[in-house]
């Protein structure tokens, strides 16, 4: 499973907690704002009416918030679909853009993005091959990981400067996809 089912949860849960205590106020300052009865003693009550409405509005703003965590979790599920139908551990980027019918630029950010966030785990964005590398499948065999050197297995290591969870082949180079620090692959026994 490549979905933080937990993170998800949560996070739906918190923004729904939200969105709720929201609900009162706006209804209430948008019946204050239509009320002509409040407003029957002022000479001219638009600049209050309009000062309720902007709260009234304020109020709804965890609204967009929760679509907009909506809307990412779905892609985050149809991104775990795609990832676990995949028996080699290389998606290349182009196959998931042709698959969910979007840029292959809007499918990097989103999925990076996705990753930051925590709401995809065991999955790395590899610049170089401009593919998605899915850390608990990568060492099986597969056409592009054939030839590879058995003192050059991949490795989870930690990034040193964000702490993100990466895989890098031992006794090599490679920089965060992250933070863009350069990391160094331990050798292969550690």
């Amino acid at each position: 499973m490549y979905k933080n089912l937990r993170k998800i949860q949560i996070a739906i849960f918190i923004w729904t907690g939200i969105q709720m205590l929201c609900v009162l106020p706006a209804v209430v300052f948008l019946g204050i704002t239509f009320d002509n009865s409040v407003y029957e003693d002022m000479p001219d009550p638009w600049p209050i009416r309009i000062t309720y409405f902007i709260i009234a509005l304020a109020s709804l703003t965890p609204f967009v918030f929760f679509w907009i965590k909506l809307c990412l979790m779905g892609f985050v599920n149809r991104l775990n679909n795609l990832f676990e139908a995949d028996t080699d551990g290389f998606v290349p980027v182009k196959d998931l853009a042709k698959a969910m019918g979007m840029s292959e630029a809007k499918i990097i950010k989103k999925t990076e993005r996705a990753i930051r966030k925590g709401y995809l785990i065991n999955c790395n964005y590899s610049m170089q091959q401009r593919a998605f590398l899915l850390s608990d499948k990568v060492n099986m065999q597969s056409p592009v990981f054939k030839g590879t050197p058995d003192d050059h297995p991949f490795i989870g290591v930690n990034c040193p400067a964000c702490a993100a969870s990466l895989k890098i082949r031992a006794n090599t180079q490679g920089t965060c996809p992250f933070c863009g620090r350069l990391i160094q692959g331990p050798p292969a026994n550690s």
